[in-house]
């Protein structure tokens, strides 16, 4: 007997170890299939509502091409319309880089002088503080030129994500039907419960966050280019995608918006920061509650906690993924406790 559970002890462990192997060896592939899984997802769980409408007056195929088509000839046609415009501005915006760094390293100095006068003497901190100030900008502006080039080089990698969230729109029923009888059936209810909770809720913040990134894109470039800042229609869109970082993505956001309306003098900068800070109070104050309350009802130390460790884990993808992910956990930990 003890023979026999020292047997199934080391097959065990040995599984185990094995699987890890698996999972370091195949990293980058399990990544890969990941992202493209989570792409379906949120392409299954946003033209879903139209689906079930269509479902009521057609079959569960042409229900589902034609929700999932509608979705996606509203992308493409955005796209369409927004990529050109984006890569002007991206070069306006490289173009316009010496002179920011000029005129930072003219503000720079001003305030160390002004410190030094003061008896507060920077010494080699002013040049320290330039060349990482350079280097982040440098960086910030190629990062936003690559991904928008990657993303038009790269749709034909996702074109499999459209036709996954097909076949999980159509055969999501026979799906959940499956995926319930893996399940032992003493946790078959609590496992269909979680499942649910886990989906509602991932679709109330999908959809309410994507609303709320929208307006925040449009409003914010709206405001600058009232303001007449350099590559206002880049920023706004650099705006709305930040917004998928609570508290500190609008913060990383406006930075190079400030920075950008220097050039014309510190008014410009005042009624870009002033512009700016308006379309995020009424973002927090009127659409953000009636949008995202039921799915992000979490404490802010949750909130901050879980970007902090996406961002240790995946870096600016990860601080995005964070809070979805925590909202799908909170969901499922719910629903099986119900």
């Amino acid at each position: 007997m003890e023979k026999a559970v020292t047997r199934r002890k080391w097959t065990a462990g040995l599984l185990i170890a094995g699987t890890v192997a698996l999972v370091v060896a195949f990293w980058s592939l399990i990544m890969s299939m990941l992202s493209l899984l989570a792409v379906a997802g949120v392409l299954t769980l946003l033209p879903l509502p139209l689906c079930k409408v269509l479902e009521k007056r057609l079959p569960s195929g042409a229900a589902a091409a034609i929700a999932l088509l509608t979705l996606l000839g509203a992308v493409l046609g955005m796209l369409w319309g927004l990529i050109p415009p984006l890569l002007r501005q991206s070069a306006q915006l490289m173009s316009r880089l010496p002179a920011l760094l000029d005129s930072l390293r003219e503000l720079l100095t001003r305030w160390s002088a002004a410190l030094e006068a003061r008896g507060i003497p920077l010494g080699d901190m002013q040049a320290e503080l330039f060349s990482r100030i350079s280097a982040a900008a440098g960086q910030l502006a190629a990062t936003l030129v690559s991904g928008i080039r990657r993303l038009t080089g790269s749709v034909s990698q996702w074109l499999l994500a459209p036709l996954l969230s097909f076949y999980f729109l159509r055969d999501r029923k026979r799906l959940c039907l499956l995926l319930s009888l893996v399940l032992p059936v003493k946790y078959r209810a609590r496992g269909i419960r979680a499942a649910r909770e886990m989906r509602r809720e991932s679709a109330l913040y999908l959809r309410g966050q994507l609303i709320l990134s929208l307006f925040v894109a449009a409003m914010t470039a709206l405001a600058l280019l009232l303001t007449r800042t350099p590559g206002a229609l880049l920023l706004g869109l650099f705006m709305g995608v930040m917004e998928l970082i609570p508290y500190i993505g609008p913060f990383i956001a406006g930075v190079p918006a400030v920075l950008l309306a220097l050039q014309s003098g510190w008014t410009a900068a005042l009624w870009t920061l002033l512009a700016i800070c308006l379309v995020q109070q009424v973002e927090a104050n009127l659409l953000s509650p009636r949008l995202l309350s039921g799915a992000t009802r979490l404490h802010p130390l949750a909130v901050l906690l879980a970007i902090a460790f996406g961002g240790m884990a995946g870096g600016v993808v990860g601080m995005m993924a964070a809070l979805p992910l925590v909202v799908c956990v909170r969901g499922a930990v719910r629903g099986w406790r119900e």
